[in-house]
């Protein structure tokens, strides 16, 4: 009754407008009649449509497909997937006869269109989406359903009956073809030749065939082989009836029947006990999917691992009940905190700028003064002997990830220089043979304006060199390292610094043989570690240079104890510290728990041994031995006292004073050669004329020469036990040397007076040259 009721209401679905179109115009009310006209076509054929176009489209997020196989071969389905829509066509078997009107219609079906394709379908497809509500339970019976008919189907049938240990393959006389393929020639399902089946008689057969083509191929063959052929007939009649023949029979005619029976019988008991234990295992596989990895989730919040575990503790009741109450206990309690908060830090900072003010108006700006040594109330934070450099400490993986990011930029250098050269060697050869062909016509390679070969190159090369510097750059953008400036005092301790060497060492060892060297050659190569001053392969030190390039050449010198970085923060006694205090009976100040002090660490620098190379040049300073044309010249002089603790270099000063009065055009100007002698000699000179007032020998200053030192050394050789031969060659005495020196290493030139230096407080340039056989 109840469909009879539904027929009925579509049947009569628009007899009232029907009947209400009829009355309108039969009662000459056409406009009344015309729009319920307008209304009954809306509603009949319009208003569905506009629905379904106007409707919000809804897409499950996932749709998950089950498929089943198709038992037999005759259910097999065959579609002609084009020309479109697809339709389904009989199936029919190659090794049947079928009536003369089924051959005329597959034929027809073939001529009529020689591009259509054809698809043979041994499975169904069942789908089913996320969209509603318990599609899980909806997957799982799909999923059992399928399952256990494909477990029926290979356990019960393929196994037992199509399969190389079946009982058709035990029972049957010659091999069989279970399998079919389709043939879009001809439409029909012919026998897999690849799916041929050995049954029991037919590996026997086949075996003792084989046995026999061996021995007649055996006896066929000429005798010339290595032992003759009546020896040899007996290890190929042993090999052929009893080693294959004999041995293949037995284990053809045991093992193999007992392994038909056992595995046929045991997978047609599986498969027909499959209803019970399938639904079971499919129920297991979806709840260790739930618990575990999700594989069919339908992804909402992207979360596969361990989703019911994640639902429960974060989404219900993490998110779901404490993240509530939580927001409701800090909506009340955050404003009531905030406040305390500020009124304590208000009257924090009141009370103690009051504090601060008092003390310090009151005690400090009156009684207070500089103290000689730290105290309770005061302690010294800088001056001499306390650590005026600091150091940050970084970890090991920071400072192997900023060397491996300066190992990448040096391979992309190097790599860019590699490819430019690449990119360049087209122009270059170009060039070359431009200017190797047209050189002698006086012609030349140029870029012009007009379109040209060489123009042409030109620009398409800068374009690759200009996209590679924009990719090479925009990578080292990424991997430069932005230094600060306290870059330099970054250090380790000794164990990372350690550490930092040893995988910094292998991580060298791994990037620059395989990754930089490759792209250079031989003079390259041995200039890079040249440029290093390493040996080859000195993967050590070129991890340590490399360090000291990426932060500073203080480096690799370990923090020590008092290298470490201090805060100079005094710990207050509060009342809790002070009651800890009395009950441990450990009494101390405030200022006790300052850092001791530490000595700063100090950075020697050792320069390359050099020279002065003015020494061999005789231009240098040149003596006074020509006639003073200048006219008069009065020098201010000061007394022994001013010039002994105001001297400047008195040597180069007189070379100076002097050079000014040299007549170079004289025959008479000669070189000074050698060099001036230093201040210390002339001081030394000054304290022995005074003691011992000896002044036997003189000469003039300006016409001393080697030759008269030479002849004096020799003249006083007779009044000193020591040898005078020259010793040391410094133009400064170290202080060892003047300690060691007595007044018998000393020569005395007293030099005479000019008449116009009578005055006892002449320059002591002008008065004594000492001679010192060490100094020379």
């Amino acid at each position: 009754l109840f469909e009879e009721r539904i027929n009925y209401i579509h049947q009569h679905e628009w007899d009232a407008h029907q009947l209400s179109i009829d009355q309108c115009k039969t009662l000459g009310n056409q406009q009344a009649a015309y729009f319920i006209q307008r209304d009954f076509i809306f509603r009949k054929d319009h208003e569905s449509i506009l629905r379904l176009n106007l409707k919000s489209p809804i897409e499950p997020l996932k749709t998950i497909q089950c498929s089943r196989s198709i038992w037999f071969p005759k259910n097999w389905i065959v579609e002609r997937t084009y020309p479109l829509p697809t339709e389904q066509i009989p199936t029919i078997f190659a090794k049947y006869t079928y009536t003369s009107e089924e051959e005329e219609n597959r034929r027809r079906l073939i001529e009529s269109d020689s591009d259509a394709q054809y698809y043979l379908r041994r499975k169904i497809t069942y789908s089913t989406t996320t969209r509603y509500p318990f599609w899980r339970w909806k997957l799982y019976a799909l999923r059992a359903y399928c399952w256990l008919s494909n477990a029926i189907y290979t356990l019960c049938l393929v196994i037992p009956f199509a399969s190389p240990v079946s009982f058709r393959a035990l029972l049957s006389p010659k091999p069989f073809t279970p399998d079919y393929k389709f043939n879009r020639d001809d439409l029909k399902l012919h026998t897999d030749p690849s799916s041929k089946t050995e049954t029991f008689i037919s590996r026997l057969v086949a075996l003792w065939n084989h046995v026999r083509h061996s021995r007649q191929k055996f006896e066929q063959t000429p005798d010339r082989g290595f032992l003759g052929k009546n020896m040899q007939r007996i290890f190929n009649r042993f090999w052929n009836y009893v080693a294959k023949g004999f041995i293949g029979s037995i284990a053809i005619c045991i093992i193999y029947p007992a392994s038909c029976v056992l595995l046929s019988t045991g997978s047609f008991i599986l498969g027909v006990l499959s209803p019970i234990w399938m639904p079971i295992l499919t129920l297991l596989f979806h709840i260790l999917q739930i618990l575990i990895y999700d594989a069919n989730s339908a992804g909402e919040y992207g979360r596969k691992f361990f989703c019911l575990i994640n639902i429960l503790i974060t989404d219900f009741l993490l998110c779901g009940i404490i993240q509530p109450i939580l927001v409701l206990i800090a909506l009340i309690a955050s404003p009531i905190t905030s406040l305390l908060i500020l009124i304590y830090a208000l009257l924090h900072r009141c009370t103690r700028g009051l504090y601060d003010q008092i003390v310090f108006q009151l005690i400090v700006k009156r009684l207070a003064r500089i103290p000689a040594h730290d105290g309770f109330l005061a302690r010294r934070i800088a001056g001499p002997g306390l650590a005026a450099q600091y150091f940050y400490q970084v970890s090991s993986p920071e400072v192997l990830a900023a060397l491996e990011s300066l190992i990448e930029q040096n391979e992309l250098k190097i790599y860019q220089s590699y490819i430019e050269q690449i990119l360049m060697k087209p122009v270059n050869e170009y060039r070359q043979f431009f200017n190797a062909a047209f050189e002698p016509f006086s012609a030349q390679v140029q870029i012009t304006d007009s379109p040209s070969i060489y123009s042409r190159m030109n620009d398409v090369v800068n374009e690759h060199i200009q996209n590679l510097k924009k990719a090479m750059d925009k990578r080292n953008d990424l991997l430069r390292i932005r230094y600060g400036p306290q870059h330099d005092r970054i250090r380790l301790t000794e164990a990372d610094l350690t550490a930092v060497l040893i995988e910094g060492t292998q991580l060298v060892e791994k990037w620059y043989p395989k990754r930089i060297l490759p792209y250079l050659n031989k003079d390259e190569t041995e200039k890079f570690w040249n440029d290093y001053d390493l040996e080859e392969n000195d993967w050590f030190g070129l991890a340590s240079k490399l360090l000291q390039a990426l932060f500073c050449r203080d480096f690799l010198t370990p923090l020590e104890q008092t290298d470490v970085f201090y805060s100079l923060q005094v710990d207050h006694i509060t009342l809790s510290k002070y009651a800890h205090m009395i009950h441990s009976a450990n009494l101390h100040d405030d200022l006790d728990a300052v850092t001791s002090v530490y000595l700063p660490e100090t950075s020697y620098s050792i320069h390359y041994p050099s020279f002065d190379q003015d020494i061999f040049n005789p231009n240098k300073h040149i003596l006074d031995i020509s006639t003073n044309y200048s006219g008069k010249y009065r020098v201010k002089v000061y007394g022994r006292v001013h010039r002994f603790f105001n001297h400047q270099g008195n040597y180069f000063k007189h070379a100076e004073n002097l050079s000014k009065y040299v007549d170079y055009t004289s025959i008479t100007c000669h070189f000074s050669i050698p060099i001036q002698l230093p201040d210390v000699i002339y001081i030394n000179v000054i304290i022995f004329n005074r003691v011992n007032n000896n002044s036997i020998t003189t000469t003039s200053i300006k016409n001393i020469s080697l030759q008269d030192i030479l002849q004096l050394i020799e003249y006083y050789k007779k009044f000193y036990d020591e040898p005078m031969l020259p010793i040391y060659s410094s133009r400064i005495l170290s202080p060892t040397t003047m300690n060691n020196t007595t007044h018998n290493d000393l020569v005395m030139i007293n030099t005479t007076l000019d008449d116009n230096n009578d005055d006892d407080d002449e320059p002591l340039n002008d008065d004594i040259t000492v001679l010192d056989e060490k100094l020379l």
